[in-house]
């Protein structure tokens, strides 16, 4: 969990007590295009969630209408923020996310629909200021047994949180549980995702726009079938030269900074475990052309650079 400024330290640790853990490998299945991006520039591209290929991404848990009973909740807060998630559901055109799998096991499934590589990320190093991870459950069950069992931190019954920051972590929550569900048509994929948020307007908060200080500028990609732009942010791992803020920043000032501090930035290497090449023709010289690239970027760890060895053609 990130540190969180002008805080008190129980809010911030009941905060952290909802955060997903994330210690092990973890893997992206991409294509040529996509390995050679993220290794050569050492960034990952988080997508706006309304292009993902789930239509329902992060949306799933508004239908979950009858997931809970009033005698289901002893947390006020959390029964009224769920109440009102239900009551009110909104679009969220601020979210973006990378997607990658648990487990050693490589999928043949996955390779088909995503890629012929496989990079392996050590998770616990694989973080920034503005991102966070969700591990993603696949059944109602699952996802009411996770909301339900957060209220039972002990930093609920904290006297030095006000109520009005425990429906703060209430909101925060649900929100993450909407994050976390996922249709069980899904549930082979074994997702933990990369999440991050960057406002394009100065929604909610047209009167604050330091809220968004730490918020990554927006990049826009062209979808291969659609023929429409695609808005993405970077991931990076690396410092930045801050510049001077005016106390009068304006929005589109604020943006552009943001962008050349990114440009600017000194960028470190992604903690890159492992790229496994998967079932494909030609596979010996995208063994030799990946070699390369890895080891021109630094990349020197040994045994980093693997074949699937899975019997399938793969055009």
């Amino acid at each position: 969990m990130k540190k969180i400024p002008n805080f008190p330290e129980p809010f911030i640790n009941l905060l952290s007590g909802i955060a997903d853990s994330v210690n092990e490998i973890i893997y992206h299945y991409t294509s040529a295009e996509g390995l050679r991006g993220i290794i050569e520039n050492s960034e990952i591209w988080l997508t706006n969630i309304a292009f993902l290929n789930d239509v329902n991404e992060c949306k799933a848990l508004q239908k979950e209408k009858k997931l809970f009973k009033d005698i289901d909740f002893n947390n006020f807060f959390i029964k009224e923020s769920w109440e009102g998630f239900i009551r009110n559901p909104k679009n969220d055109y601020n979210t973006y996310m990378a997607s990658f799998s648990r487990g050693e096991k490589e999928s043949l499934e996955q390779w088909r629909a995503y890629g012929n590589f496989r990079i392996g990320f050590k998770a616990n190093k694989l973080i920034n200021s503005s991102s966070n991870f969700f591990q993603c459950v696949y059944s109602e069950n699952a996802i009411k047994k996770w909301i339900l069992g957060k209220t039972k931190l002990a930093g609920w019954n904290d006297k030095n949180i006000t109520d009005s920051l425990k429906r703060i972590i209430a909101g925060h929550l649900i929100s993450s549980a909407a994050k976390k569900y996922k249709n069980n048509y899904f549930k082979n994929e074994k997702e933990v995702r990369l999440i991050a948020h960057s406002n394009h307007t100065w929604e909610p908060s047209p009167n604050s726009p330091t809220l968004f200080k730490n918020q990554p500028p927006i990049h826009y990609r062209d979808h291969s079938v659609y023929k429409i732009p695609v808005p993405y942010i970077k991931f990076i791992i690396g410092d930045s030269k801050k510049a001077r803020v005016k106390d009068n920043e304006t929005e589109m000032r604020m943006k552009k900074r943001k962008l050349d501090e990114e440009t600017s930035m000194t960028r470190r290497l992604l903690p890159i475990e492992e790229v496994l090449i998967g079932p494909m023709l030609h596979q010996k010289e995208a063994e030799i052309a990946c070699n390369i690239l890895l080891k021109n970027k630094g990349y020197t760890k040994k045994d980093i650079l693997n074949v699937s060895d899975i019997p399938y053609r793969g055009f």
